[in-house]
Protein backbone atom coordinates (compact mmCIF):
# COMPACT_ATOMS: atom_id res chain seq x y z
CA UNK A 1 0.00 0.00 0.00
CA UNK A 2 2.75 2.45 0.95
CA UNK A 3 4.77 1.73 -2.20
CA UNK A 4 1.73 2.21 -4.40
CA UNK A 5 0.65 5.41 -2.65
CA UNK A 6 4.21 6.74 -2.81
CA UNK A 7 4.31 6.08 -6.54
CA UNK A 8 0.86 7.55 -7.16
CA UNK A 9 1.80 10.73 -5.31
CA UNK A 10 5.50 10.96 -6.14
CA UNK A 11 5.38 10.32 -9.87
CA UNK A 12 2.95 13.12 -10.82
CA UNK A 13 4.63 15.52 -8.40
CA UNK A 14 8.07 14.67 -9.75
CA UNK A 15 6.80 15.12 -13.31
CA UNK A 16 5.40 18.57 -12.54
CA UNK A 17 8.56 19.65 -10.69
CA UNK A 18 10.80 18.38 -13.48
CA UNK A 19 8.76 20.09 -16.22
CA UNK A 20 8.83 23.39 -14.35
CA UNK A 21 12.61 23.24 -13.67
CA UNK A 22 11.74 23.53 -9.99
CA UNK A 23 14.30 24.98 -7.63
CA UNK A 24 13.26 26.17 -4.18
CA UNK A 25 15.75 29.05 -4.24
CA UNK A 26 14.45 30.23 -7.61
CA UNK A 27 10.86 29.91 -6.42
CA UNK A 28 11.52 32.10 -3.40
CA UNK A 29 13.40 34.65 -5.50
CA UNK A 30 10.51 34.73 -7.98
CA UNK A 31 7.95 35.17 -5.20
CA UNK A 32 9.94 37.93 -3.52
CA UNK A 33 10.68 39.62 -6.85
CA UNK A 34 6.96 39.88 -7.57
CA UNK A 35 7.29 37.94 -10.79
CA UNK A 36 5.79 34.55 -10.01
CA UNK A 37 6.71 31.94 -12.57
CA UNK A 38 6.59 28.18 -12.96
CA UNK A 39 8.66 27.50 -9.84
CA UNK A 40 6.19 29.33 -7.62
CA UNK A 41 3.28 27.51 -9.26
CA UNK A 42 5.01 24.15 -8.76
CA UNK A 43 5.67 24.94 -5.10
CA UNK A 44 2.05 25.96 -4.52
CA UNK A 45 0.82 22.86 -6.35
CA UNK A 46 3.01 20.62 -4.18
CA UNK A 47 1.81 22.34 -1.02
CA UNK A 48 -1.83 22.11 -2.07
CA UNK A 49 -1.56 18.45 -3.06
CA UNK A 50 0.11 17.61 0.23
CA UNK A 51 -2.62 19.36 2.21
CA UNK A 52 -5.44 17.63 0.36
CA UNK A 53 -3.87 14.16 0.22
CA UNK A 54 -2.58 13.95 3.80
CA UNK A 55 -5.75 15.37 5.32
CA UNK A 56 -7.91 13.22 3.04
CA UNK A 57 -6.07 10.03 4.00
CA UNK A 58 -6.21 11.05 7.66
CA UNK A 59 -9.94 11.71 7.45
CA UNK A 60 -10.54 8.30 5.85
CA UNK A 61 -8.57 6.61 8.60
CA UNK A 62 -5.90 5.34 6.20
CA UNK A 63 -3.17 7.50 7.69
CA UNK A 64 -2.53 8.38 11.30
CA UNK A 65 -1.50 12.03 11.35
CA UNK A 66 0.60 12.82 14.40
CA UNK A 67 3.53 15.08 15.10
CA UNK A 68 6.46 14.08 17.28
CA UNK A 69 7.84 16.63 19.74
CA UNK A 70 10.03 19.23 18.06
CA UNK A 71 13.70 19.21 18.96
CA UNK A 72 14.72 22.83 18.42
CA UNK A 73 18.49 22.30 18.42
CA UNK A 74 18.27 19.44 15.91
CA UNK A 75 15.98 21.53 13.68
CA UNK A 76 18.33 24.52 13.82
CA UNK A 77 21.42 22.43 13.04
CA UNK A 78 19.60 20.62 10.24
CA UNK A 79 18.47 23.92 8.76
CA UNK A 80 21.99 25.32 8.84
CA UNK A 81 23.46 22.21 7.22
CA UNK A 82 20.74 22.23 4.55
CA UNK A 83 21.31 25.93 3.87
CA UNK A 84 25.05 25.42 3.63
CA UNK A 85 24.49 22.60 1.14
CA UNK A 86 22.20 24.80 -0.93
CA UNK A 87 24.81 27.57 -1.01
CA UNK A 88 27.59 25.15 -1.94
CA UNK A 89 25.45 23.62 -4.68
CA UNK A 90 24.51 27.10 -5.91
CA UNK A 91 20.88 26.05 -5.82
Amino acid sequence: MWVLSGFLIGFPLGFVLHRSDFCMHSALREALGRRPGPSVRAYLLALGLQLVIVNGLGGLGLLRVSAPPVQAVAAAVGGLVFGLGMVLAKG
